[in-house]
């Protein structure tokens, strides 16, 4: 006999939720069953009101999800099963918002063996010692707009000085997707960018043409990703530190490593998703997995100013 929901708030949601996906011709019951699953183990696990699931709870039932046993074919759970699980629990969570029963999502995550690939990253320690091996203000921003800001490689080859607003804003014009976001900079960050374009990258530009480009070369032109990464890797070899060596470590690996620090520092999945310029809040939850139970927002500015002050 199938287990039932017990929570009247919850009955009516799930009901609801049946009109939404008939509404919608998907065929099956998979979607209905899949989210009366994780209505009733939500209830089990002591909550009633689906506004107080939070990202926790989704990967302490995501966990669940993965170590369940197939009574059918034994072992546990295919990975195309949970995928629809999570997909149903998704289209859930999307009629939600849509019905202002939910006004902010709590994380769904991603699953596949792809997704769940651990990535590189500095310790906080290891990043201290990076930044002591720069050399010069140019190395030093690199570090700050990677790591202080947690910038992709294209968004730091694209960087202009106009982006840059000494008010404390990093500007991101064009991120993944064509999207636009702010970054807010810390103390620090902000004293080492001033650095670099005050004192050191106006001498590359003697005699030339104007520049936009943040980062240029001796010649006065924009910086290649490629070049940047080079950057990067002259610093890294400096430290002589086998285990970073050994880490392999790119400038998305600095991305990876502030987005690391945020959580271990009980940053929450919205504000590292907005930081970090994703789409969708399945896109962070590598972090939220790496350092599961660390889900409670922080001020910004002074999560900022704690990880950005290596210098």
């Amino acid at each position: 006999m199938k287990q039932q929901i017990q929570t009247p708030a919850y009955q009516n949601l799930h009901k609801d939720y049946d009109n939404y996906i008939k509404a919608k011709s998907f065929k099956g019951r998979m979607y209905q069953s899949n989210v009366r699953a994780f209505l009733i183990w939500m209830e089990k696990y002591g909550i009633t009101n689906i506004k107080q699931v939070t990202t926790k709870a989704m990967l302490e039932y995501y966990t669940y999800l993965t170590e369940r046993p197939n009574h059918r074919r034994g072992g546990t759970l295919a990975d195309n099963t949970i995928k629809g699980h999570l997909l149903s629990i998704t289209l859930f969570i999307e009629q939600l918002l849509l019905k202002g029963e939910l006004v902010k999502a709590f994380d769904i995550p991603q699953h596949g063996k792809q997704d769940q690939q651990p990535r590189s990253y500095l310790t906080v320690e290891e990043i201290k010692l990076v930044y002591q091996h720069t050399e010069n203000p140019l190395e030093k921003a690199i570090l700050s707009v990677a790591y202080g800001c947690g910038l992709r490689r294209s968004e730091l080859e694209n960087l202009n000085v106009s982006d840059v607003h000494f008010s404390g804003i990093l500007t991101v014009r064009s991120g993944k997707g064509d999207k636009k976001r702010d970054v807010p900079l810390s103390d620090t960050v902000l004293a080492d960018l001033k650095h670099y374009v005050i004192e050191y990258r106006y001498q590359r530009l003697t005699g030339k043409q104007q520049q936009k480009a943040f980062f240029i070369n001796k010649k006065g032109n924009r910086m290649s990703g490629e070049t940047l990464g080079k950057e990067l890797k002259k610093i890294l070899q400096r430290t002589n530190n086998p285990i970073i060596l050994a880490k392999e470590i790119t400038l998305h690996s600095l991305r990876h490593s502030i987005a690391n620090h945020l959580m271990e520092n009980n940053a929450g999945i919205d504000f590292i998703k907005g930081f970090l310029g994703h789409s969708f809040i399945n896109t962070s939850y590598i972090y939220a997995k790496q350092n599961k139970g660390h889900t409670t927002a922080l001020k910004q500015h002074e999560l900022l100013n704690k990880h950005s002050t290596y210098g």
